[in-house]
């Protein structure tokens, strides 16, 4: 897939996603950003690393998941309770990542359904 198809694929998958999703360079510049980053703030030739504190990016995953080529989670202590942290390499262009947190800007509703 050429970067534009890479882009426009993203946007079609995460556009509508309820937190920030971006696609970030090893570099840790971000390449795209769904609708809910762009509403908080973020853009696109934005280093990930300079949003918020410094200490927020200690765990960051992202060269791990690009040097290994598999998806990395971690789990965190988010503000609505427990969150996680993704990783998710692409293929097509191995040193890019699409990377998102769930849990960590959105509460989720409890639907009742239990596993």
């Amino acid at each position: 897939m050429t970067e534009e198809e890479i882009i426009r694929a993203f946007h079609e998958m995460y556009d509508n996603f309820p937190e920030p999703v971006m696609i970030t360079q090893k570099s840790r510049e971000m390449v795209a950003i769904n609708k809910k980053a762009a509403e908080l703030g973020l853009a696109v030739g934005i280093k990930c690393s300079s949003i918020g504190k410094p200490e927020n990016h200690r765990g960051c995953l992202c060269n791990k998941a690009v040097d290994s080529g598999e998806t990395v989670c971690v789990q965190y202590q988010g503000p609505f309770g427990k969150s996680f942290g993704y990783w998710i390499p692409i293929p097509s262009k191995p040193e890019w990542i699409i990377h998102f947190g769930v849990g960590s800007t959105f509460d989720y509703p409890d639907t009742g359904i239990k596993r």
